[in-house]
């Protein structure tokens, strides 16, 4: 699967829970508002109203005057239009006949007191009926919030799943390729190029890890082949050099000796034998005299036992091309000196006792 595909399905999973917890949260949050208002709207305004007529009736003497029967008749009407719960309208419609023989002229006294005592017991009623209703919405609005909680944690470690799972593998599939690649990269620039890379997170780096190994299969190929013709080169001149006459000796830039063919190991080592060199200080001399002889027009006088030899120096100079491309894309050719080749050829030898 491609990276974009897991980044799209992981974020998209969590989007879509995130949506959901909102959606959750709104959705209870909404229903404990209601719950609550519908308390507070209904309920308590019903055991107000009940409590003005209750009021009314301690105040007041019977038979009531004007005024008390007009404020019982305005608390009875609000709770008239705020009926909520079952049982409440007929306890209402009952407070309402009473209310009506109550403020009968033509009823006695006896006859107010039994329907004041009755009205009082039907308030009662009522009062009851909402106070239950408040226990048992109070009731709900608890259960309500006990599943708001358990819903809520739930899709929240839901969420937290989500994101640690994310966390946890972004490295494994994102990190640690990278980090391989890295390194790889560094072993190609070591020269190691047998380093093989293989990932399986993601196609994007399935697709990298075949065109990084194509590259260094590539690259080891034309090294091999490279190699090849160097050490094919080497020794075609060795080959050259060894069917000169002449002493050949390679320095490089240092001077240091690169090669020699066998005419001049001969002459520099002549007391050589089996890889040891039994004069090695005179050997030394005769080099340096000759890396260090200049003059191109008196030959080079060198002792060689009982006889001097001399030879005309030929010094030629290597210099290696760089090739490197500037600021336009333009190829620039420089070089810069890679040793030099000296070609000592013999003029003529005397012996010393002649010289």
């Amino acid at each position: 699967m491609k990276i974009k595909k897991k980044l799209l399905l992981g974020f998209g999973l969590l989007f879509i829970v995130v949506l959901i917890l909102g959606a959750v949260s709104i959705y209870y949050i909404e229903i404990i508002s209601k719950t609550s208002s519908i308390t507070v709207k209904n309920n308590y305004q019903t055991l107000t109203f009940t409590r003005e007529m209750r009021s009314t009736l301690d105040e007041n003497n019977l038979p009531l005057t004007i005024q008390a029967a007009d404020e019982f008749n305005r608390s009875l009407k609000k709770q008239e239009h705020n009926i909520t719960e079952h049982g409440e309208k007929d306890a209402t419609a009952g407070v309402r006949q009473l209310f009506s023989s109550l403020i009968d002229p033509a009823s006695n006294l006896n006859q107010k007191l039994d329907a004041q005592r009755r009205i009082r017991f039907l308030l009662n009623t009522i009062d009851g009926l909402n106070m239950n209703a408040i226990v048992n919405k109070n009731e709900y609005t608890r259960s309500t919030v006990n599943k708001a909680t358990f819903y809520l944690g739930g899709i929240g470690f839901i969420t937290f799943l989500i994101i640690f799972v994310l966390i946890a593998n972004f490295p494994s599939f994102i990190l640690n390729p990278l980090d391989a690649l890295t390194d790889g990269l560094q072993e190609v620039t070591n020269n190691n190029f047998d380093t093989r890379l293989d990932f399986k997170t993601s196609e994007e780096f399935t697709q990298l890890s075949n065109a990084f190994n194509a590259m260094t299969q590539k690259i080891g190929e034309a090294d091999n082949t490279n190699l090849t013709k160097i050490i094919s080169g080497e020794s075609r001149i060795k080959i050259l050099i060894e069917a000169i006459h002449d002493a050949v000796i390679g320095v490089d830039e240092k001077d240091e000796v690169l090669f020699m063919n066998s005419s001049a190991s001969t002459l520099i080592y002549p007391g050589k034998k089996d890889g040891i060199d039994k004069n090695p200080h005179k050997s030394k001399a005769l080099l340096d005299k000759i890396l260090s002889y200049k003059s191109s027009e008196t030959p080079l006088k060198i002792e060689a036992g009982e006889t001097i030899l001399y030879f005309d120096v030929q010094s030629f100079d290597i210099v290696a091309p760089n090739l490197k491309l500037n600021t336009a894309d333009v190829v620039q050719y420089a070089g810069y000196p890679a040793g030099r080749i000296l070609i000592l050829s013999s003029t003529r030898a005397h012996a010393k006792n002649k010289a």
